[in-house]
């Protein structure tokens, strides 16, 4: 049986994985809308890709962290 803290902890998960993806889709639309092609690699290299790595890491730390709360141990 699934406790009441079982249950926040997970809806808090999806709504930081949900958060995440949001900034995800922020930062590609931002540096698409450069005004130059250089400034879009410019800001594809320095800024969106560094922290599309941290946050599809921090994601999949999330969807890890929720599988084991829900596992059986």
């Amino acid at each position: 049986m699934t406790g009441l803290p079982q249950l926040l902890l997970t809806f808090l998960g999806l709504l930081f994985c949900a958060g995440d993806v949001a900034i995800l889709g922020v930062l590609l639309t931002w540096q698409e809308r450069a005004p130059s092609p250089d400034a879009r690699r410019h800001r594809l290299l320095r800024t969106v890709l560094p922290l599309a790595v941290v946050l599809v890491a921090l994601l999949l730390l999330a969807f890890v962290q929720i599988m084991l709360l829900w596992s059986e141990q």
